[in-house]
C-alpha cells in the first residue's frame, strides 16, 4: 500500500486533524454551547484560509408520529464548516495520518447510533465514538464527558460568530 501511496504521490504519513465541530440550535446560539449539535469532522489544514472541509461523522435524530417514534441515523458525508450560518467552529482533539483515514472512517461508520439512556443525543455519540479513536492512538487526552470539551468549544464559538460578523471563516482551535 505505501508503494502506491508513493507512486501517486501521496504522503501516508501526513496527519489529518481530527475536530469535533458544533452547529447552534434553532433554540439556542452563542452561550448555550451544551444544547449544541456536535459532529466529528476529519480536516487537512486548519489554518485561517483553509477550505475547512473534510469527512464528517455525526448522527441525527428523526420524530415520527406512529410506531417508529423516534429513530437515530448516522451521517457521513464530507461537509465544509462554515457553509451554513448554525456551524460555529470546533475544537482539534487529536490527529490520524492519512494512511490510517479508512480505518478511521470504518471505525466510525460502524458506530452507529444507539440509545443507552433517556436524554441520550448527538454529543453522547460523539464521546463515545472519541474513546474509540482514543484506543487507535488517534486522540491523546482521555475525553471521557461533554463537559470536558465545553470550555473550548464555547472558545471556538464566540470567535466563530465574531470572524462571522466580519467575513472571516470559521475558527478551530486547539482542546
Amino acid at each position: 500500500m505505501k508503494r502506491i501511496l508513493d507512486i501517486l504521490g501521496v504522503n501516508a504519513n501526513k496527519s489529518h486533524y481530527i475536530v469535533v465541530a458544533q452547529y447552534k440550535r434553532a433554540d439556542y446560539g452563542v452561550g448555550a454551547e451544551e444544547n449544541f449539535h456536535w459532529a466529528i469532522i476529519i480536516l487537512e489544514d486548519i489554518n485561517e484560509d483553509a477550505a475547512l472541509c473534510g469527512p464528517c461523522y455525526q448522527v441525527f435524530d428523526r420524530h415520527f408520529n406512529d410506531e417508529r417514534g423516534v429513530e437515530w441515523h448516522l451521517y457521513n458525508k464530507p461537509v465544509t464548516l462554515g457553509r451554513t450560518d448554525k456551524s460555529l467552529g470546533g475544537v482539534v482533539i487529536g490527529t490520524v495520518k492519512q494512511k490510517d483515514l479508512v480505518e478511521l472512517g470504518q471505525i466510525l461508520s460502524a458506530h452507529l447510533p444507539i440509545v443507552k439512556f433517556e436524554g441520550w443525543n448527538c454529543r453522547d455519540w460523539v464521546i463515545e465514538a472519541i474513546q474509540l479513536l482514543r484506543v487507535k492512538g488517534w486522540i491523546p487526552t482521555d475525553i471521557k464527558e461533554q463537559a470536558s470539551l465545553l470550555p473550548s468549544l464555547r472558545a471556538a464559538s464566540t470567535a466563530s460568530d465574531a470572524a462571522r460578523k466580519r467575513g472571516r471563516p470559521q475558527k478551530i482551535i486547539t482542546f
